[in-house]
């Protein structure tokens, strides 16, 4: 069996990281399949650092994705290529609604929080809208309202709690004292915001040992397998985040940074109290085998 993960990003490591989660979650499950990761990626080496194949495109305009040219587009040309059995799509419906339906595989569509305006876009003076009986199947991967009827599983995480190194070995790798206190600052977005939460929380340091991670300066990767040594997390409230430090239990702070379609501020208000009944990968990958 061949999966295919796609994406269309442009920054950040969030569609990269939940591409390695649904990874994760296969080997768990001792699926056998081949895995590929396809499209454009915020820090794709990440991905690779995990021994996980990536094929890499250049982002596609509306134009050459277009009902008359999206067969030339490179896009359809490496799905058709990769001939997935199963094709995941994290988001991206506006550059793969078109191709799945001349995909042989399954398609499935991965949605969480978006605002309604994600759910159309204007091309040559008309309007494009997602209709969802375009894939076999979307998930609806947060708690989240979306104008359509959906299945919904729990967050997608990276790892599950017995995985996470003990605290002694975490915070020895880290250069910490596990018998003292220590917290985390770390975000992976846009470039800039990770020096302005170091810096708007830089006090920190006077009553714990303060260990500060991005993945834009080379940071530790993936950081959440160090999270029992830390007592206390700040963080951005963007999907892999804010969902890491809940699911592991972490007493946190999360900082909400603005993008155009996810409104992270909602995420922080509604969603702090959620209660997992398992991770949202294992659940996908119960999905793919059923």
């Amino acid at each position: 069996m061949r999966i295919a993960y796609y994406s269309a990003a442009y920054t950040g490591c969030g569609h990269t990281v939940r591409g390695i989660a649904v990874h994760n979650a296969l080997q768990r499950a001792e699926v056998d399949c081949e895995y590929v990761m396809v499209g454009t990626f915020g820090m794709p080496e990440l991905a690779e650092s995990q021994g996980i194949p990536v094929v890499q495109l250049e982002p596609e305009s509306f134009d050459t994705l277009s009902a008359e040219r999206f067969r030339s587009s490179t896009t359809y040309r490496a799905l058709r290529r990769i001939a997935a059995d199963t094709l995941i799509v994290d988001m991206a419906w506006f550059a793969t609604h078109r191709i799945v339906a001349e995909l042989s595989g399954t398609s499935i569509l991965l949605l969480r929080q978006a605002s309604e305006e994600f759910f159309g876009y204007h091309h040559n003076g008309a309007t494009v809208e997602f209709d969802p009986a375009s894939y076999d199947l979307v998930l609806q991967i947060e708690p989240c309202s979306l104008p359509f009827d959906s299945l919904a599983i729990d967050p997608i995480i990276m790892r599950r709690p017995h995985e996470l190194l003990p605290r002694d070995r975490a915070a020895g790798a880290l250069g910490l004292d596990p018998a003292l206190p220590a917290a985390l600052i770390a975000t992976n977005g846009k470039p800039g915001e990770f020096e302005e939460l170091k810096q708007s929380y830089s006090y920190l340091d006077d009553a714990y040992q303060l260990f500060c991670s991005s993945n834009h300066h080379g940071g530790v990767f993936p950081i959440a397998d160090y999270f029992n040594t830390f007592d206390f997390v700040v963080c951005s409230g963007g999907y892999n985040a804010f969902w890491e430090a809940v699911y592991f239990g972490k007493e946190a702070v999360f900082v909400p940074h603005p993008r155009e379609f996810e409104n992270q501020a909602w995420r922080i208000e509604n969603c702090q109290d959620y209660v997992f009944r398992a991770n949202g990968a294992d659940e996908l990958v119960k999905i793919l085998g059923g």
